[in-house]
């Protein structure tokens, strides 16, 4: 059975956040797996760090780590200082996810997110190389420590290197790792993707990570406009038996608001209440299919 998780950012407008209250939340919901982001992590002391862990397991509740790289991190720059803090970056949060007993690390980690080319170009393959060397780099600390790199197949308006499915098989066989896999996502999936279930087939095994969530980035839905049976159909079919993490977005407000650029109030003004319940039909609906 995969495990059901959300990113954190769903319930915040600001990306520091109590790690450890939301871990009860994900807790009380039902869910099985809190995805969190590496830099507020970073900011706290060994022993506050020790302590989210620890809560994390008590609550039997996993942890995945997903980032978005900074311009200033941008593993595919031109720039050799740029792309070396960037591989600083990551290898410390891929310390730190070890010390806490995590293992997966996905979202736009091969070059900088919110990023996309502000020129015509016609040949990226001089950018994707710069990327595949920074990433082959830091794929010897992944081995090392056991840890899946899953590159996040983004949608062109957030990233210009990998789009498509079909992009990221090209990529992870140039950095030719076994820790190198790849994050679909339906949100960007139904921007780039002709068919969801292709996408999801070409994959195949090396699909380490997926992410949900509705067009509009609201959680996944019965009545929504993804089509949930092709979907989890699909990842049967392939026998995908890893996580299924939300990543919804529906608040306006904050550093999340704008950095995921929500300009409305896509939540229709919900409570607390009712975004926990929107979660709980979505993780029931999800399960359903997936069984």
């Amino acid at each position: 059975m995969n495990k059901i998780g959300i990113h954190f950012g769903y319930f915040n407008t600001d990306w520091n956040t109590d790690f450890i209250r939301q871990i009860g939340q994900i807790k009380r919901i039902g869910l099985d797996i809190l995805e969190v982001a590496p830099a507020p992590l970073l900011a706290l002391t060994k022993k506050e760090r020790d302590a989210i862990a620890e809560t994390a397991k008590e609550n039997g509740i996993t942890l995945t780590f997903s980032v978005g790289l900074g311009a200033d991190q941008d593993l595919a720059s031109e720039d050799e200082n740029v792309r070396n803090r960037g591989i600083k970056f990551t290898l410390d949060t891929f310390k730190i996810m070890s010390e806490m007993g995590a293992n997966m690390y996905s979202g736009v980690d091969i070059g900088a997110w919110n990023q996309p080319f502000t020129t015509g170009v016609v040949d990226k393959s001089a950018v994707i190389q710069r990327s595949v060397n920074s990433v082959k780099e830091i794929m010897k600390a992944a081995g090392a420590l056991g840890i899946t790199f899953a590159v996040e197949v983004v949608n062109r308006y957030e990233s210009s290197l990998v789009n498509t499915a079909k992009e990221a098989m090209a990529y992870v066989d140039m950095v030719d790792s076994p820790n190198c896999k790849i994050l679909l996502d339906t949100y960007h999936m139904n921007i780039e993707e002709d068919s969801f279930a292709d996408a999801i087939r070409l994959v195949g095994g090396r699909l380490g990570h997926f992410h949900v969530g509705e067009s509009n980035r609201r959680p996944p839905a019965r009545n929504g406009r993804m089509p949930w049976d092709e979907i989890t159909g699909a990842l049967k079919e392939i026998h995908y038996q890893g996580a299924v993490v939300m990543e919804p977005f529906i608040k306006m407000g904050g550093e999340v608001g704008r950095d995921i650029k929500v300009w409305r109030d896509i939540s229709q003004d919900a409570s607390p209440e009712e975004m926990e319940q929107l979660v709980k039909n979505a993780a029931a609906m999800l399960r359903e299919k997936l069984g």
